[in-house]
């Protein structure tokens, strides 16, 4: 063996004895640290984890909170402070002041109080015609006052306007409604801003499902139109027809003018007749005056 190799090995096993012993008194002095750093590492790296996850959770959450709070923000309802509850029925006047529904009574029946939230019961009563009953309720959903409407019966009465359509039909409603309110807060400015304002303005409500198809009725010539039964045809056009009424006035009609229960639908040249389309409340009729049958 060279001294060269010799030396080598030498050297080797002193830094195996070395090294060895090192790690020896390492391990005997911190041998439990290590361990105890190790598992405290672990489960840091475990909770890192964990809150990561939490934190996309938070992020979704936060999105949905601001998403709520725009909402909430634009909100077109609005609760309004306790104090305006008997400024309830100047709301209804209000909203019944552009014409919508009729004289009705009203009554407040009661508050019951939770926590800073006031409930209070009203009662209203009165006539109206369908459509301006619902265009009513729609100004109420349509208003910012938060108003729920709990009970609404109809009942079809037989009051008739003088003034009215005859063929008009009133009912007699009755409306039990709710309003919400703070029990604390006294933001005057906000109730006058508020108070009486609309959302949007709803639509018009022409059909009436109320109005019977077939009446046991018919309405009052009010125009003054011609009672076609009581006429006789004199002469006809392409355009024009002339007839003579009861008086033995001569009158000259063209397609689509009206008659009473009626109007001038066809002018037949070839059989030389006025065709009139009737509607004898709610029965269709039709009505020829002839040249030929005078």
């Amino acid at each position: 063996m060279t001294y060269q190799t010799r030396n080598s090995l030498v050297l080797l096993v002193i830094l195996a004895v070395l090294g060895g012993g090192g790690w020896g008194l390492l391990k005997s002095k911190f041998g439990k640290d290590f361990s105890q750093i190790e598992k405290d590492l672990k489960t840091k790296e475990e909770r890192l984890a964990r809150l990561q996850e939490a934190l996309s959770e938070v992020d979704v959450y936060e999105k949905q909170l601001n998403e709520v709070k725009a909402k909430v923000e634009h909100y077109p309802k609005i609760i309004l402070p306790e104090q305006t509850i008997h400024q309830t029925y100047r709301y209804l006047e209000e909203i019944d002041r552009y014409g919508t529904f009729f004289d009705f009574s009203f009554t407040l029946l009661g508050v019951t109080r939770k926590d800073n939230v006031s409930t209070a019961s009203y009662q209203m009563a009165g006539e109206g015609t369908f459509p301006k009953i619902l265009r009513f309720i729609k100004r109420m959903e349509y208003g910012k006052p938060l108003y729920k409407i709990e009970s609404l019966t109809l009942q079809r009465t037989t009051t008739r306007d003088p003034k009215a359509d005859p063929m008009t039909v009133n009912l007699a409603v009755s409306i039990k409604f709710n309003g919400l309110f703070f029990t604390k807060g006294e933001d005057q400015q906000l109730v006058s801003a508020v108070f009486y304002s609309m959302i949007d303005e709803p639509t018009p409500h022409e059909y009436d499902p109320f109005k019977p198809l077939v009446w046991d009725f018919l309405p009052p010539n009010l125009e003054n139109l011609l009672v076609i039964e009581n006429c006789k045809l004199v002469a006809l056009t392409g355009q024009l027809v002339f007839i003579q009424d009861a008086k033995g006035k001569l009158h000259q009609l063209k397609v689509g003018d009206r008659v009473y229960l009626g109007y001038l639908a066809q002018i037949d040249l070839q059989n030389s007749e006025a065709v009139f389309r009737m509607d004898r409340g709610g029965i269709p009729d039709v009505v020829k005056l002839s040249l030929k049958s005078q």
